[in-house]
């Protein structure tokens, strides 16, 4: 039974920190302090793969979201799997030789 957990989205989340471009800020010292925790999403959008910058909590829907995707997924790998085992030719008597 396919059982769907809406809504989906395929992709993933990372973190990220950073330095910015200001010469003499804090992320340029030694140690660094780096500016951040960035949460980032990355996954094709329009045939292009895509990275955007995204706040906390919508990072965390997202993640949620993405977990949905990927339950779904197996899902459909699980009955695609069934679906090879019964393929027609699979049934030598169901074979239809054209000549």
């Amino acid at each position: 039974m396919l059982i769907v957990e809406v809504p989906l989205l395929p992709g993933s989340i990372s973190t990220a920190k950073s330095t910015c471009g200001k010469p003499n800020c804090a992320c340029k010292a030694t140690p660094p302090k780096l500016h951040g925790v960035y949460y980032r999403w990355t996954g094709f959008w329009q045939g292009k793969r895509t990275t955007i910058t995204l706040s906390k909590i919508v990072a965390q829907e997202c993640q949620r979201r993405i977990r949905n995707y990927r339950k779904f997924q197996k899902q459909i790998d699980k009955l695609l799997a069934e679906a090879l085992k019964q393929a027609p030719w699979k049934n030598k008597q169901q074979r239809v030789s054209k000549r």
